[in-house]
């Protein structure tokens, strides 16, 4: 089944800001009737707390396409932030790595926007 990794920054994964953006994923599935699964996060180079948890998003997927767009779907972003009730939340969802999981790989994307800050 394809579905949206979304997975928080090592930078900002602070416990009270995972539970943010676990408050947002919460409020996320609610309007869009969206099907969120947390997990822990596995690493052995770098130990992971226990509240730190990355998010399979499942959703349609469209086909992967040819040209390597490395950005979300602009519906996907305004998905995203349409549920963020503070410009805090919103940069915590920003910050965030997506990718999604196909069934012979996984491909990197980020919020347009992100590069602009660089």
């Amino acid at each position: 089944m394809d579905y949206l990794l979304c997975i928080p920054a090592r930078e900002t994964s602070t416990r009270e800001n995972c539970e943010k953006i676990h408050n947002v994923l919460a409020r996320m599935s609610d309007k869009y009737k969206l099907r969120i699964v947390p997990e822990p996060v596995k690493n052995k180079q770098f130990p992971c707390p226990p509240y730190y948890k990355k998010y399979r998003i499942y959703k349609p997927v469209k086909e992967r396409d040819g040209n390597g767009e490395a950005y979300l779907q602009k519906e996907e972003e305004d998905m995203i932030l349409s549920v963020c009730k503070t410009p805090e939340e919103q940069e915590l969802m920003k910050e965030c790595i997506y990718a999604y999981q196909y069934s012979a790989s996984i491909v990197l994307k980020s919020f347009r926007d992100k590069e602009k800050k660089r």
